[in-house]
This record gives C-alpha cells, structure tokens and sequence, in this order.
C-alpha cells in the first residue's frame, strides 16, 4: 500500500501550486463578450468559457449558412403568415422602441444578426423582428397578437442553445427575454428563489452568494444563459450528480400560453399534492407549448468547504473504476465527476499554451469535486480517496487544489473544452446519454468511421481536426463531438445517422441535457417509440391548437387557385415588402404586348374600365403603374394637379370606353399660406384614366391615370353642378372612411401622392397635430403597397405639427419653472424627432448599384451664372428623391427653428424660483446650439434642388410647400437685415417656371378623352 509520504508531494508540491496559479492566471480574466459584461462584473471568477469571443469569429469566418438550406426537408408552414408593417407598427406601439428591433420597415440587419445566429455558428434564421417584452403582460398580449394573426415565434434566452431551438428557422418572431431580469424574492429560511425568466444563471447565483446559498445549476455558459432557458430546457450541467435535474429543483413557474392565456402556478412550497404537476410539462419542453415568465427554485445552502481534485487515467475502465470508488467513498460529498479523454486536453493545450496541470499526458482525465461543511474533513477524505485509488493502480497521477485560485484553473480545463474546439472553424456536437459501461465505446467507433471516410487529419486538406468525448459521468451523460475546420455535407453523411442508430441498440437517449431543437427534433424516432411521441403531439395539440383550418383569401377562392394567405374580416394580411403586397400562391399576370391586344379590352360607353395593378405591386410613387382591364395590361403614367374643374363634355357616340373631355382654368400654383386651417383638409378629387386603345410604341406610356383635386372647395358650384361630389357637411371625410379604405388602386395612390402629402404639409405649416401621425395611418395604407422613403419620411414629418403646436402653447407664458420643464420635454421630443431624420438621411443616401451619390453638385456651363443665387444646382438619383430630399430639408429647417426657440425658453432666468434660476441640463438635451442656427443652408438646398425636381415631376404641386418656407426664411432675414433680396427674386421668378410646368400638364389633360374611375 502507498504510504501518504507518497502522495504528499504529489499534492502539495510548492512548484506544483504555482505551476496551477500560472495556468489560472492568465485566462481566468480573459474578456468575455457584450451580453456577459454587467453579469460578469458580479459574478464569481470561474471561467465561463461560451461567454468568451470565440476565434471563428474573429478570424472572419464565412457567413452562416441559413439553417432552411441546411436542412432543406424542413418546409415553413404555410398556416403561418408573414410579418409585415402593420404587425410591426402594432409592436412597436406596444412594447416602445426598445422593445423592438424592427428590420420590418427599416434595415436592421446588423442588429438583428445576432438574435438569429446561435453561439456556435451553425444555425441562421431569417428573422426580421426581435420583441424584448418587460413584462408577463406585454408577453401575453404578444402572444395573443400573434395567435390571431397566425404568425410564428420563437422564444429566445441568453442564446446558448446548442441544438438550434433559440433561433429561427425561417422568419418567425424572435420573442428575447433579455428584458425580463428582475429577481422578484428571496426567502433566505427555505431557500426559495422566484426571478424572472430573463435573469442570467450567474448574476442568480451571485445574488445567492450573498445569501450564503447556491443555484442549483452550473453551466459552463452561466455568464450569458437565462434561468428561463435552463428550465425550458431542462438542462443539467455541471451539479446535477449532487443537486438533481431541474425537474425536482423547480418549485413553481409562470407561463404564458400560445393564446396569450397566462398560466399562474408560481407555487414556492416543496409540497403540493392538488392533481397533476402541469408544471413539468414546462420544463424541458423547449417553449413549444408556451414561453415560461417567471420561475420558483428550491436553492440549496452554499458549502463552506469545496475541494477540487484532478487525476489521470489509462483506461476508461480505469475511469469507471474511479467512479465507482468515488461514490463509495465520498458519498453525500461528492458534487461532481467530470470525464474528459485526452484528445480534448490536447486541443485545449493547443489554443491555451497553458502549462498542464499533470507532468505526463493520459488517454483519459477525472475532475472531482466534493462540497461539504467540513473543510478539514472534506479534505481528508478526498486525500484519502486519491490515495486509495492510486495505491490501486486506478489514477496514474493525480493534483488537488490548496486554494479557490488553484481551483479554477483545474475547472477551467473541463470547462473550457466547448470553446477551444471551436477554435478550427466550428464543432458538430451530440449531446447523449447512454449506460456507463459503454459510455465512451461510442467516442472510439465515431473515430473509427471518421478515419474509414478519410475525414480526419492533421492538416488543412482534412475538414476534421479531430473526435473528442467528455461529460458528466454521474449522470451517464457523454458529450461527442467533433471538431471541424469547416462544415462538411461528408462528415454529416458518416455521423448521421449512424451516431443516432448505435444510441438506440443500447436503449440511450439522444439528447441528454440539451434539447431536441432543430437539429434532432427528426430523430426523435430514436429515443422515444411512435406511442410516446403521439402523445407529445397530442399535448402540443391541446396547448396549441392548430388544426390547418384556416380562411382563405376570397381572390384565390374566386379563381379556384390554392392559397396560402388568409383574410381576417377583409383585410389582406399577408403582405410584405419583399413580395411587395403579393399573396405567394397569386401567380404574377404576364404583360401582352400591344400587338396581341384585341377589342376584348374595349368597354360599353357608359362603363368605366375595372382597372388593378398588376402584380408584384409597386410603391404609389412609381410615376409608371401597370394596370390590367380584362386582362389587357397598360402602361399607366401617374399625375396629379390642384386645379378647378370647369366643364365636363361627352365625347361622340363610338368612341369605345372613353366618356368625356375636361376643360380646366389656367394653372396657378397652389397658394399654401392661403390654405384654412380646417380640422381637416376637406381635399375634394376626380379620379381620371386615359388610355389608348390601340397601344403605343417605342416604349412609351398607354395611358394617363390623373388625379384632379382641389382644396376646400366642396361648397361650390360651377356651371349648375358640384363638380366633387362631396357635401359641405361631410367634413373630415378622410378620416372618417379610415386607412383600410386607401389599401388598394386608386384609394391608395391617391392618398400616398395627394392626399397625405398635402395634409401634413397644411398642419405643418399651420403647426397644427394632424391625425395622419397615428401608426395605423402610416401602416395600414401600405398593407398590400411597399413603403418608399418618402413615405417614410412622411411619418416621421407628420409627428412634427403636433411637437410645434405644444412649443407655440409654452413659449409665450412667463418664464416659470413650470414652463420650463415643458419646453425641456419638448426639446427632447424635438431631439428624437431629429434622430429619426439622421437616420433616415443615412438610409436615403445610402449608394446603389447604379448611383454612388443621392444628389450632387452640376456646376453652372457659364461661368458668368455663379452670381446667380442657387446657380450650382443639386442633381439627384432620380425625381423622387429630389422630392424627399425637398421635404427633408424642409422639416429640419422649421424644426431648427423650434430648437432654437426652446433652448431659449429653456435658459431664460426663472426669476421667482431663484434656487432654480438657471437650468441644469442632463447630459441628452446639453446640445451646441450653434448647430441649429445654420437654417440658410437648408434653405439654400431647398431652392438648388428645386430646379431638378420641376424637370422630372408630374405633380408639380409638390413644390409649393418646400418653395414658400424656404421663400418665408429669406424674407425673415430681409426684414431684419436686407439681406436675401436676391433670393428673394428667385424664388418669385420659380414660382413662373411652376406655373409653366402645371400649365403644359393641364393641356394634356385638356388633349385626351378620359374614363372616371374614382371621386371623392
């Protein structure tokens, strides 16, 4: 028998200690990764090795694959519709804005990548929605949402799933609990525990340390996993031999269900014996019959003593033995017996350079932990557990830790090997539980079938670096994996599914502690038999229900096609920018050409053409529209004039669908600043299609869709009739048809290029709240149309009425501390409102393929020009852009102003309330308010790109608005300095070259026989 004169030195050599605090020290404190920062700077020091930056990444690994192609036999469910802006626009009143990251109606790729990206790289959705709700209530309300919409979600934790289940397949709603970390109590008798479900596993345990207590869960990922994830995934982890699974830690939980019901059994006693424990089907269920909220947790006391001993071994018999030994021995003190082969501590060496913690190498490594009350008895029985099994010829060598320091090194290189294997490129992993005695058998036959395909090798040509097993022994728990320099469809087609198959000769599950998720949800076959799994559906079923009953969209019921979109009470849901308003089972019609055209398009005199845009739909801003009568389709262009109808005269007989001729009075710019300041703008108009019969030819327009309307003008009555059609009582019309009306041609265009764009630039210039600011008005409208820029611009601008109006009801009281602490709200809607329009500034001179620039600067051909104001004028893209670039400006220039003019409120001397005299700002409203008087430059770019926008508008009335507050600015600063006299002269001389333009479009007007289509 070896003699404790033996081991001693082993154990307690001084070379050997500081040998261990060298190889602790230098990546004990390496940094960890965005998500794990505020949990890290209170957790305990042990290392947390998924939380770590992982190399792939910082080498510039090739972008993911999208899991739908990895896994191609998956196929989205067409039961489920697609997120659009409505949904979108619903979140975000819902939740705020940082509860939504919404790549929906805006570009936010980058920010939502790594909601859609697991930790290991392997799996990509498609997501282009995050919901980070604060509450149980805004959970439900969610879910209810998207019940009745049927749309498609995902529940998301901390991320660090290794099965694919925390991030999307295709486009589902990614649900992040991040939001949700409170830790609601404490009760430090019983050691009951209730935190929200969004809390990180290591800032719980921290919390618990303070208290003297300890999570009964341990993760390698603790820096960054949620509590709510663990359970849903009933992980297991590193103290399960000593504290058990979570199925009997978990006291009680919180839950809401698929219908958005909530499920309140936050129960926090031990016994509870009233029928069946609904909670278990919670745990380990993986969020498919609800999202758990909040959860209740038996915590056990923290052991005064813990002790850390690792050994080598030769054999995996040798190991078993050891393990065995180790119950005998250690008993109620044993915590945890880790195994890990060889293989894997050579590839942590190989990324670490850390000095080993044994002198020679062993085909296989034990770590034990034993936790106890009894320092120096835990000590002594560990000793003497290594001294027994080392007598024995079980342990060839062995090390145990003097200090907490000295500990977590040796931890480190158990939990450490998850990292480092992906430190080639990526890692296949298999997560299995399987009796002791085979354990490790299925490691040796996967490293047999790598090196018969040729996969494995030392060097770049092979894609397998190399096969590694450890894992939980005490619980029978085996980690395969597989480290890769890149993914390999070979190395899937030898693992899979062969791996599954040997599993299921010895009766092993496939999953042990990680779930089912994505990447074994189709081999479940091979763990459970077709009974057990016809009772998961049947649950799955009763929580959430579905039974592919679904209504259907009456345009393909109508034309006997198969549809996979649905209408809810006549509203098309399915929409998208990306299909642009297409239902995916509508076929997109085929243009016919002009000369395949026959009198089949042609209408009785009396029946007006039943036109609709063909699909993919295109943005109402499109000057060109293809719209089909009877399956003929024309090329339309689109215009749109403030004018006065004079007379209507009918055309002669046979003239085919044609009814009449217009006669319009001479064109005059519309006189914005004359406008009523009605509540709203009482906008009266035809709706007029031109087509030409026969077609056209080299490429140009088959007809004229013009929009004639006029302002405030219902009342009269010209020539014996009231040309609009709308009684001087039916006020507010627009509102009162609401947005659903203006979803489809020509409601829609209308809205988009008159309508809206008239009625925000009236309340923006009366500084009036005008109700076109609402999110169902900037959403529903454009359901089956994609969004422009400019229509996006427009619901931001359409927030700035409102913020003047509140500014012009405080500025002129007295300087009070009231007011001021009003305008300071103000000026920080004012400062919000601003980066909004960066931020669509940025988007909108974004390059494309076919510009690099937004706009840019044409010199003047004559050099004598440039003392001309606004001489060097501003090119654009294309016309549209010059219009928002237009309205853009504009905006900044009146909201500059309002800037101003609050600063000013804000620091005038409040002179009865002398503690409060002066102001003191918080650090978001401390602005350079140099920066907002610098309003000439926007009005110099004003008038530089009106020149451009007149040449390629046909609605030129979209000038007026930007022409007069520029043209107000230069008057301002005449008044006061006679200065702008020059500009001044330009901007009258431009509103000619207006009216010439309006002029040239009323006589085509004029020129053309026209079909009504529209009025109102």
């Amino acid at each position: 028998m070896a003699s404790r004169v033996r081991i001693q030195p082993l154990l307690r050599n001084a070379a050997r200690r500081q040998s261990l605090l060298s190889a602790g020290g230098r990546h004990a404190l390496r940094p960890v990764s965005a998500p794990a920062v505020a949990a890290a700077a209170a957790a305990a020091a042990r290392y947390i090795s998924t939380t770590v930056v992982r190399p792939s990444e910082a080498d510039g690994l090739k972008e993911i694959k999208l899991t739908s192609a990895a896994y191609p036999d998956i196929k989205r469910d067409s039961r489920f519709a697609e997120v659009n802006i409505v949904h979108a626009a619903y979140f975000r009143d819902l939740l705020g804005p940082s509860g939504v990251i919404d790549g929906v109606t805006a570009d936010a790729t980058d920010d939502i990548a790594a909601f859609n990206e697991d930790w290991l790289r392997k799996y990509r959705g498609q997501s282009r929605l995050v919901l980070k709700p604060a509450s149980t209530d805004e959970v439900s309300k969610i879910l209810a949402y998207c019940n009745e919409q049927k749309l498609a979600v995902v529940p998301q934790g901390g991320n660090t799933g290794l099965v694919g289940g925390s991030v999307p397949v295709f486009d589902e709603i990614i649900i992040n609990m991040s939001r949700m970390s409170r830790i609601r109590s404490f009760d430090d008798v019983s050691g009951t525990l209730v935190v929200d479900a969004g809390v990180i596993l290591e800032v719980a345990d921290r919390y618990l340390a303070e208290k003297g207590y300890i999570f009964p869960l341990d993760l390698g990922a603790k820096g960054s996993c949620h509590v709510g994830g663990n359970v849903a995934t009933n992980a297991g982890g590193l103290r399960l031999l000593r504290y058990g699974s979570l199925h009997g830690n978990v006291l009680g939980l919180e839950a809401v269900l698929p219908d958005g019901t909530v499920v309140d059994d936050l129960c926090t006693l031990r016994k509870n014996n009233t029928g069946y424990d609904l909670k278990q089907l919670f745990i380990g269920g993986e969020g498919t019959i609800g999202i758990i909220t909040k959860v209740s947790i038996i915590c056990p006391q923290r052991s005064k003593a813990v002790n850390v001993a690792f050994f080598g071994l030769e054999s995996y018999e040798k190991a078993q033995q050891a393990f065995k030994a180790a119950k005998g021995q250690l008993g109620e003190i044993l915590s945890a017996f880790e195994l890990m082969d060889g293989r894997s501590q050579d590839l942590v060496h190989a990324v670490r350079q850390n000095k080993r913690p044994l002198e020679a190498e062993h085909p296989f490594y034990c770590l034990v932990e034993t936790s106890g009350s009894n320092g120096d008895h835990d000590y002594e029985k560990l000793e003497a557990f290594l001294e027994d099994v080392m007598s024995n010829e079980i342990v060839s060598d062995g090390v145990l830790a003097q200090d907490e320091t000295q500990s977590k090194a040796l931890w480190g290189w158990r939990e450490g090997i998850p990292e480092c294997l992906g430190h080639w490129g990526g890692t296949y992993k298999y997560d299995v539980s399987i009796p002791l005695k085979d354990l490790y058998k299925l490691v040796d036959d996967t490293k047999a079938k790598m090196e018969e395909a040729g996969l494995v090798g030392d060097t770049d040509e092979f894609p397998a670096v190399g096969v590694v097993g450890y894992g939980h022994m005490g619980d029978s728990n085996l980690h395969l994996n597989v480290a890769v320099r890149r993914y390999d469809k070979r190395i899937e087609e030898v693992l899979e599914p062969f791996v599954y198959e040997w599993i299921q000769e010895r009766q092993g599950s496939i999953s042990a502690e990680h779930g089912l998720g994505v990447a074994k949800k189709s081999f479940i076959g091979y763990s459970r038999n077709e009974t057990m799994v016809g009772l998961m559906k049947q649950i799955k079923n009763l929580y959430d229900p579905c039974d592919n009953e679904r209504p259907f969209c009456r345009k393909c019921t109508d034309s006997g096609r198969e549809c996979a979109g649905y209408e809810r009470e006549m509203v098309f849901i399915t929409a998208t920018i990306d299909d642009a308003g297409r239902c995916s089972s509508h076929p997109p019609r085929q243009v016919q050409s002009s000369s395949r055209r026959s009198g089949g398009g042609h209408h009785a005199e009396d029946t007006p053409p039943r036109l609709t845009p063909t699909e993919p739909l295109t943005p109402a801003w499109d000057d060109l529209v293809l719209l089909s009568d009877n399956d003929v389709v024309y090329a339309v262009q689109i215009a749109a004039l403030h004018t006065r109808l004079q007379s209507v005269a009918r055309t002669p007989e046979g003239q085919g669908q044609v009814k009449f001729r217009v006669a319009l009075p001479d064109y005059s710019p519309v006189d914005v600043e004359t406008w009523d300041n009605g509540s709203d703008m009482d906008l009266a108009a035809h709706t007029m299609v031109s087509l030409l019969p026969t077609g056209s030819e080299n490429g140009a327009p088959e007809g004229i869709c013009a929009f004639l309307f006029e302002q405030n003008t219902s009342s009269l009555v010209m020539n014996g009739i009231t040309p609009w059609g709308v009684p001087q009582e039916h006020l507010d019309v627009v509102k009162k048809l609401g947005p659903a009306h203006f979803r489809q041609f020509p409601a829609h265009h209308f809205f988009v290029r008159v309508y809206r764009s008239s009625a925000v630039t009236l309340a923006l210039l009366h500084r009036k709240a005008t109700f076109l600011a609402s999110i169902e008005w900037c959403t529903v409208p454009w359901e089956l149309h994609p969004k422009t820029p400019l229509d996006r611009l427009f619901d931001i601008i359409a927030i700035l009425p409102g913020i003047l109006a509140r500014a012009d009801r405080t500025t002129p009281f007295a300087a009070t501390l009231q007011r001021r602490l009003k305008a300071q709200e103000l000026l920080e809607g004012c400062l919000q409102l601003e980066r909004r329009l960066e931020e669509w500034e940025f988007l909108a001179r974004a390059p494309t393929a076919e510009h690099p620039y937004a706009y840019w600067i044409e010199d003047p051909d004559d050099p004598d020009a440039q003392q001309i104001p606004f001489s060097n004028n501003l090119a654009f893209r294309d016309g549209i852009s010059s219009v928002a670039f237009l309205y853009h400006w504009m905006a900044l220039l009146l909201l500059h102003r309002c800037i101003e003019t609050l600063h000013h409120t804000i620091f005038q001397p409040v002179i009865e309330d002398f503690p409060h005299m002066y102001p003191d700002l918080p650090p978001n409203l401390q602005i350079n308010l140099a920066r907002y008087q610098q309003r000439r430059d926007f009005a110099s770019r004003i008038c530089r790109a009106l020149d451009f926008a007149l040449s390629t508008s046909v609605q030129p009335d979209l000038l007026a608005a930007p022409l007069a507050v520029a043209l107000e600015y230069y008057r301002e600063i005449n008044a006061s300095s006679r200065d702008g006299e020059l500009e001044i002269m330009w901007c009258e001389n431009f509103k000619l070259r207006l009216r010439s333009k309006g002029q040239d479009i009323a006589n085509v007007i004029q020129s053309r026989s026209w079909a009504e289509i529209g009025r109102g």
